[in-house]
């Protein structure tokens, strides 16, 4: 556990905090992108798409919808039964299952704000009690097809909309949430609330503005907020 900056520990945490926001791929997910964990399971290397987006050439709504329609032209009538199928794959970060059990003891609630794909995220809803997931959606067709079309409900750069309106959404301001993000694009996280906790994260950016870096197990960050 290594502190970060001119920053103190959070006075009682515990006490304090409402909400945390997790990102999902990195933080209570093993893998990084579970976009890029799909494409590579399928054979279809979107780096192209990928780069066009990072320099600004592509919207992220238009390189969301251009990694469906590669599925689906590689992969004519792919499912969702697919799709899911590699996403059962992904293994949970260890320690989650104890992490949320704590959070809901002390009635802290656990919202996912992830660029991600949704079906990983209601998994994760599902299998460990997370309270609310907010990530990209995938549209079928009435037999369970993929299209290409669904719904960005989180653009990874600006997380920051997603979290304040679910802080309206409960009445709690930003000094009683805490955020936990692996990436440099949950650099928005930290725009959105006071608190944010670098978790296995090598981005120096992050290191810069995060109160703690954590790292291993999901734990770090409850044993943590019990520390303080």
């Amino acid at each position: 556990m290594e502190s970060r900056g001119k920053y103190l520990p959070f006075p009682g945490l515990t006490e304090m905090i409402k909400i945390i926001f997790f990102d999902m791929d990195g933080v209570l997910t093993a893998e990084k992108s579970s976009w890029f964990y799909v494409n590579n399971r399928l054979g279809i290397n979107n780096r192209e798409n990928f780069l066009k987006y990072m320099d600004g050439k592509l919207s992220y709504e238009d390189f969301f919808i251009r990694d469906i329609r590669a599925w689906i032209e590689k992969y004519p009538g792919i499912r969702y039964d697919d799709i899911k199928k590699i996403l059962d794959e992904i293994e949970p970060m260890p320690g989650l299952e104890n992490a949320i059990s704590y959070l809901k003891r002390k009635g802290i609630m656990s919202v996912i704000v992830s660029g991600g794909i949704l079906w990983l995220a209601e998994r994760l809803v599902k299998d460990f009690g997370i309270d609310e997931a907010y990530a990209n959606g995938i549209f079928l067709d009435s037999t369970g097809k993929i299209i290409p079309d669904g719904e960005v409900q989180v653009n990874p750069l600006k997380k920051d909309t997603v979290m304040k309106k679910v802080m309206e959404k409960y009445n709690v301001s930003p000094e009683e949430c805490i955020a936990v993000g692996d990436s440099e694009s949950d650099y928005s996280m930290y725009r959105a609330v006071n608190n944010f906790i670098a978790f296995n994260s090598d981005s120096k950016a992050l290191s810069k503005i995060s109160k703690i870096t954590l790292g291993g197990n999901i734990m770090s960050v409850i044993n943590y907020i019990k520390s303080n």
